[in-house]
Parts: C-alpha cells; sequence; structure tokens
C-alpha cells in the first residue's frame, strides 16, 4: 500500500511545472470572441463601455433601459480602469484582471493547502486543482463579477485560516479586515452574499468554541464571538451602501437591484415551491450534480476525494474540517432560493481544491485515469474537427501551431498509457493541455482571419450597424469586431434578412448558411461559429458534414430601407 501510494505523489517540480502549463492555457485565447464564457459578459461589457462614454463613475449607463443596474459598479469600474475609460477597447484590457483575481485566488489555496500539509508540492498542487476544475476555467478568465467576488469571500476565510487560533479570538482587528473584504464581495456582487458569508463565519465559530462533549458552547458563542461577527455584517453593509449614498438616483437601485435582480430569484419559477425543489433542471438533485460539473475532467478525483474524506475523517487537520463546513454552508444557502445553479458554488471550490489536494495521494489510480481519457476523448474530437475543417476550408483553416499544441496535448495523454506510474502526474497538465487544445481550435476563427476586412471596418465606422443576437447584448461583441461602429442589436429570427427597417446609411449584418452566395450589397463577409444545434444538425455533423453546420456566415450589407425592399 506505501508503494501504491508513492506512486500517487507529485513532485514539487512537476507540481510547479503543471502551474507554469496551467499559466499558458489561461492566458491562451485571452482575447478570443469565442472563449468559454457566459453570455452575461457582453452586458457587463455594455455597462462599462456606455458608464466610460459618460465620463462619469456613477450613475451606471447602457443602452438597455431595463439592464443597468443589474450589479454594484465595482466590474464597471474595474472595466473602466483597465481599458482607460474605453480608449483601449480590447477584450484582453477588459479580461486582464479577471486573471489576476483568479490566480491570487489560486494562490490562497495553494497557501493554505500548504499549511495543512507542511508540504510545498501540496500547496502547488491545489492552486494547480483549482485552475484545472471547469468552473474556473471557464468563469475565472471573462469579464465578470465571479472572479472577484470568489476572491473576496473566500479571502474573508482564508483570513480566519491563515491566522487561526488567533482569528477567532480577535474581538476587533479581525472582525474589521474580514468585514472589509466581505464590504468588497458585496460590492462586487450583491448584499445577498452576506448571508453565506454571515452563515459560513458563524458555523466556523460554533465549530471552534465546542465543549468536551463535542456541543457548541453558545455562552462562549454569543459572549465571545457574536460582537465581532455583528461588527463585521455592520461593516460590510456600509461598504455596499456607498453604492446608494455616491449613486445620484439610488431609488433606481432599489427598484432594478433590489427588487428586481434579487428579490425577484425568490420568487417561483414553477406553481410548487416543493416541486421545483424536488423534480427538475433546477432540482437538489441536478443542484447537487453541479459539483461534479464545475469540477469538470476532475469529476472522478472529486468523488474519490468525497470518500477517502469519509475514511479518514478522523485524521482531518482543522483547515480540512472547516473547507467541508464553508462548502455545506454555501451549498444549503443556495439552495433555498428557486434560481439554483452552479455558479453559486464557485466560492467553495478553492476549499474544495485544498481538499483535494490533501487527498491526492491516497486517491485510486482509477480516478487518474478517467481524468486522463476524459481528456484524451477531447482531444482526440478536437483533431478529427481540426481534419474534417482542413478538408472543407483547406490548410489555411489552422496555423501551425494547432497543430503543434495538439501533437503536445496528445503526447501528454498517452504517457500514462505507457507508465501508469505517471497517471497522478500526468492528470492535471492532460486538463490544461484539453483547454489549450480547444481553445485553439476556437481562436481559429478570431481576427483577422476570422474578422471583417480593414475595408469594411472602414466603411463601418462611424455608421450604425444591425447587429442579429440571440441573447441581451450579445451584439456588443462587434464593438471588437467593426471598432467604432455604433452597434444595434436586432432579434435573430431575422438573421436572414435583416431588420424591418433601417436608416440611410446604416449597415446590416445579416447570417446566411456556410456555403449559400452573398447576398446583394455585401461589403465583406466572414465565418462564425454556429450555436444551440437541433438533433438533426448534431447528427448531420457526426457523419462528416461539418462545415455546413457547424458554420456559417456573417455578411456586412448596405441593406435598402423598408420593409419592402429588405434583403431577398
Amino acid at each position: 500500500m506505501c508503494d501504491a501510494l508513492r506512486r500517487m505523489q507529485v513532485s514539487p517540480r512537476v507540481a510547479a511545472a503543471t502551474l507554469v502549463l496551467a499559466v499558458a492555457a489561461y492566458l491562451h485565447g485571452l482575447g478570443s470572441l469565442h472563449i468559454l464564457a457566459n453570455g452575461d459578459e457582453m452586458i457587463y461589457a455594455q455597462i462599462a463601455r456606455a458608464t466610460a462614454a459618460s465620463g462619469r463613475w456613477l450613475p451606471l449607463r447602457s443602452e438597455m433601459p431595463d439592464m443597468v443596474n443589474t450589479k454594484p459598479p465595482f466590474l464597471a469600474w474595474q472595466g473602466i480602469l483597465s481599458t482607460d475609460w474605453g480608449r483601449h477597447w480590447t477584450l484582453v484590457a477588459l479580461r486582464w484582471p479577471s486573471l489576476v483575481w483568479t490566480f491570487a485566488t489560486a494562490a490562497m489555496a495553494g497557501l493554505l493547502a500548504w499549511r495543512a500539509s507542511d508540504a510545498r508540492r501540496v500547496g502547488l498542487l491545489a492552486a494547480g486543482i483549482y485552475l484545472a476544475f471547469l468552473s474556473t476555467y471557464r468563469y475565472g478568465r471573462p469579464f465578470l463579477t465571479n472572479p472577484p467576488e470568489t476572491f473576496w469571500m473566500f479571502g474573508c476565510f482564508f483570513i480566519m485560516l491563515w491566522w487561526r487560533p488567533w482569528s477567532f479570538e480577535s474581538r476587533f482587528v479581525v472582525p474589521t479586515i474580514v468585514g472589509l473584504c466581505a464590504g468588497v464581495a458585496l460590492f462586487a456582487k450583491s448584499f445577498a452574499q452576506l448571508v453565506p458569508i454571515g452563515a459560513g463565519l458563524v458555523a466556523w465559530h460554533l465549530h471552534e468554541v465546542r465543549r468536551a462533549d463535542g456541543w457548541p458552547d453558545w455562552k462562549r458563542f454569543w459572549l465571545r464571538s457574536a460582537p465581532g461577527l455583528a461588527w463585521t455584517a455592520v461593516l460590510a453593509l456600509a461598504v455596499f451602501a456607498a453604492w446608494f449614498l455616491l449613486d445620484p438616483d439610488p431609488a433606481a437601485i432599489w427598484r432594478e437591484f433590489v427588487v428586481g435582480e434579487n428579490l425577484g430569484k425568490m420568487k417561483a419559477g414553477r406553481s410548487s415551491y416543493l416541486l421545483a425543489l424536488l423534480w427538475g433542471r433546477t432540482s437538489v438533485w441536478g443542484y447537487a450534480l453541479s459539483w461534479f460539473l464545475d469540477a469538470g475532467l476532475l469529476a472522478f478525483p472529486l468523488l474519490g476525494t468525497l470518500i477517502r474524506a469519509w475514511q479518514h475523517r478522523g485524521e482531518a487537520t482543522g483547515i480540512e474540517r472547516l473547507s467541508w463546513i464553508w462548502a455545506g454552508v454555501l451549498f444549503i444557502v443556495f439552495l433555498l432560493p428557486t434560481q439554483r445553479s452552479g455558479r453559486y458554488l464557485l466560492e467553495a471550490m478553492p476549499g474544495i481544491a485544498v481538499v483535494m489536494a490533501l487527498h491526492w495521494h491516497r486517491l485510486l489510480s482509477s480516478a487518474f485515469a478517467t481524468t486522463v481519457a476524459g481528456a484524451g476523448v477531447v482531444i482526440g474530437l478536437v483533431a478529427w474537427l481540426s481534419l474534417s475543417l482542413v478538408r472543407d476550408l483547406g490548410a489555411e483553416a489552422f496555423p501551425w501551431i494547432h497543430w503543434g499544441l495538439l501533437a503536445g496535448a496528445a503526447g501528454l495523454v498517452a504517457l500514462p498509457l505507457v507508465d501508469r506510474r505517471r497517471l497522478a502526474a500526468c492528470a492535471l497538465p492532460a486538463v490544461f493541455a484539453t483547454y489549450l487544445a480547444v481553445s485553439s481550435l476556437l481562436t481559429a476563427f478570431d481576427p483577422p482571419p476570422g474578422g471583417y476586412s480593414p475595408e469594411a471596418i472602414a466603411a463601418a465606422r462611424g455608421h450604425v450597424v444591425h447587429v442579429p443576437q440571440n441573447f441581451r447584448a450579445a451584439a456588443e461583441r462587434n464593438t471588437f469586431l467593426l471598432p467604432g461602429a455604433v452597434i444595434r442589436g436586432y432579434a435573430d429570427e431575422e438573421q436572414e434578412r435583416g431588420p424591418a427597417t433601417v436608416a440611410p446609411g446604416e449597415l446590416v449584418v445579416v447570417v446566411r448558411p456556410f456555403r449559400a452566395p452573398a447576398p446583394e450589397g455585401a461589403i465583406a463577409g466572414r465565418i462564425e461559429i454556429t450555436s444551440r444545434h437541433t438533433s438533426r444538425q448534431l447528427l448531420d455533423m457526426a457523419t462528416g458534414r461539418l462545415a455546413e453546420n457547424l458554420f456559417c456566415r456573417e455578411w456586412l450589407v448596405r441593406a435598402p430601407v423598408g420593409r419592402a425592399s429588405r434583403l431577398p
């Protein structure tokens, strides 16, 4: 058994090299239009751009009257600063702060794992595990509230763990620091985040003031812990309340953010709250599955960690026990609203990464084999898609570096097949190699090869361009494709013919099948990846008809005015 455990160890050198690969995976395609993200990114980008254009920090601005105060101003201000008030309006400029928050959160997870194990390699491993989670990769790079929110929320608990036990005994200093951190977390996302933060801190303090029989000492809690917790809550709410004090229209914040955005999530989405809780996509069962969906290719190692942690619960350190408590509190708190999403569990994932790193050497080789095999399947699919697209689009579809990345990723996956002793060491690198392979496939269709010609960009500059969108503010991405143009969205149901009316001098982006001829009046076209495929389209792609179903062409057109003269 000892030999088997040693085989599952990851050396500090391998763990450090894995982190270098992780950084490369996170940096690759950071400015891509096809990054793994969430549709909300373009809503926040539009708010940041419109607010920057106003020349004022507040009130927040948007081109959608009903989508202004959707979040506190933290993210918009971050985007204003990173783009220099919109003067450098690029996706990289918007997104690089997200990487800073994400890497800083990974560093906190690594430090806690190092302290819990007194082993540097375990700390490096925890940071790598956190970055390897699919939820971290998907939500930790785009221009979203999740990266800063996760950093500041987890930062509250990092402070408590790092300076434990003094942090639990402090009556003012630590409660003040934690209150400020919690306040920034609220200012990044919502005042509602005080509920999980407060519940987590209460649960931790109750764990720390247990009597000899294991039950909480309520008297000690009320006398020693409660005053500091109350001060933390007051200070956090005071930081959030600064939004109301600084904004010239606080009534709009109350109406749009407090009532519409937050209290609206408590409304029953179905006829029965109990029915929604027990059945459907947002049920408790689907919500529980989110832990493994967030882990992505590390789903089976996470399952193995749950089993090993239970088997070795008597050996658990204080950091491990409190990490499990924090994860449980988050799960229970966000189980209560009718809108349940795996995104609400993101703040628990750094702690989960710490626990996984502590038990990594105890996991069965089969857990790592599933990760490597899953990575191999995805990399194989990317290779098949790449070869199929070369057949349809020509050898110029991908740069040479794409094939080098695929070859390297395939080598990482194949290595454990030759030597199974390397399974544990290759699991995380295989995940990051998969991210690189997918990113390389998608970024091949970004500008310049996937953009409009310089002549088309010049023709659109200063003009209104109508763009189809299947999600709120999705047309905002065209501000990066057609810099200087005034982008207006229209319903995607009309994407083949354009909107009903356009004013003189305005342009329209229409979408046509991949092999369809250019429409009349076309200035330029570009290839775009389609989404939301039907079952028939998926079947066609499986049989080899990729180009027709996976791609379409967007055409920039000088459209005639009036419904009667819309594009044929």
